[in-house]
């Protein structure tokens, strides 16, 4: 950290001067404090609650770790971390405490780093992040810095209750000169694309409507017999040596470090996972198989995490590979995002599509989102009850 220097000086009437700057080691405990106070024991990002998980991103150059200060207590804090080869950042875990929220320091925080990521230093095409639905505000932020509305992830975590989550995305111009145009689409994935085209004028897809071996929901999909393998050290060194094949030469997952392998006993199956046991969400990195099915595979893999008491499993597939979407569609993973340029393949961009199954009852009653993110709900929801409920209906003998 440095070769870097961000700071800034926001005055608080009636309050001391709140200083905007890079963390350092020594406010690790002031950090902690301030996401308990927000949050209470409720917490769950890695990053966060461990220390030394802590210590390695504010010491290393591909996080940007802002906090404000003020009088010598932490009273925000925000992260960027940044996977300069592929050029893309993810913002999370942006925090301030009560009695400083009338000062946009959230705002401020995402901006300062936002602007020198993609412009000043030009080091990243785009940038995400996820924004909880307990209030407004986190969405109207990311609105008014000029990040897209790119889907929901429902029921996505369960801590004291489920939460869902919005999907939102910041393009720069250099990030839609690269994309690969000509999507090719499934008939149920349009709608997601539609909403996100409207904000960024993207082409026209191509809309394949392919049937999968499984699609017509009369055969019973068969299961592969995974074992679990859950040795961080191992899969780390793991992971490091292998390279994506097959199916998941589709997909991908930005800034998941695996702690999980699902393997079948003849090793000719080999799925590397992250999860998380507190809020019971895993998602899939990567990995091979000999299995000639994807619904196959995507089932045999919810079994088993749901066997694991995860609730919620996600996957990206890129968007043109129609035959790989329905086929995670006949798993009942239903899209819920779409995500443009998030893949990047050579000198271009891969739009991707998030599909995502949970195995718990949804639960909405405490979701505040603003209309966009209604409109991706809906189709959600749509899908979800033609292929968890409806199907019970069509498939009555006459």
């Amino acid at each position: 950290m440095s070769t870097r220097k961000i700071e800034q000086i926001i005055k608080a009437p009636g309050k001391p001067d709140v200083i905007i700057r890079l963390a350092n080691t020594h406010d690790m405990r002031r950090i902690q404090m301030l996401y308990a106070e927000v949050y209470g024991g409720n917490y769950s990002i890695p990053i966060v609650i461990d220390k030394e998980k802590m210590r390695s991103a504010i010491e290393n150059d591909d996080y940007y770790w802002l906090v404000a200060e003020s009088s010598g207590r932490i009273v925000g804090s925000l992260v960027y971390e940044l996977d300069l080869p592929r050029r893309i950042s993810k913002a999370f875990g942006a925090v301030v405490s009560q009695e400083f929220r009338k000062l946009d320091l959230a705002y401020t925080m995402m901006k300062l780093i936002l602007d020198d990521i993609t412009y000043t230093k030009d080091l990243v095409d785009v940038v995400y992040a996820t924004t909880r639905t307990a209030n407004y505000a986190p969405q109207r932020l990311t609105e008014n810095l000029g990040f897209v509305k790119l889907g929901i992830f429902p029921n996505t975590h369960k801590v004291q209750e489920n939460e869902t989550h919005c999907f939102t995305g910041y393009f720069t111009e250099q990030a839609l000169l690269k994309r690969r145009c000509r999507t090719r689409l499934i008939p149920e994935v349009a709608p997601f694309y539609d909403i996100v085209c409207r904000q960024l004028s993207l082409d026209k897809p191509s809309i394949k409507d392919v049937k999968g071996d499984y699609s017509d929901h009369a055969q019973k999909i068969p299961i592969l017999p995974f074992e679990a393998i859950t040795a961080p050290s191992f899969i780390k060194n793991r992971y490091k040596k292998f390279r994506n094949s097959g199916f998941f030469e589709h997909t991908v997952m930005p800034f998941h470090e695996p702690n999980l392998i699902l393997i079948t006993p003849d090793q000719s199956t080999e799925i590397y996972l992250t999860y998380n046991k507190k809020d019971k969400y895993s998602v899939v990195v990567g990995g091979m198989s000999a299995e000639k099915s994807f619904t196959v595979l995507l089932e045999s893999l919810a079994r088993k995490v749901s066997e694991m008491d995860m609730t919620y499993i996600e996957v990206l597939i890129d968007a043109y590979s129609p035959w790989l979407q329905r086929e995670a569609m006949d798993a009942r993973f239903i899209p819920s995002a779409y995500f443009p340029c998030a893949k990047k393949v050579g000198k271009k961009r891969y739009d991707c599509i998030a599909f995502s199954r949970t195995f718990d009852v949804l639960d909405f009653r405490n979701v505040k989102i603003i209309s966009l993110y209604k409109n991706f709900l809906k189709e959600y929801l749509k899908l979800w009850r033609e292929n968890y409920i409806e199907l019970v209906f069509k498939s009555e003998p006459k």
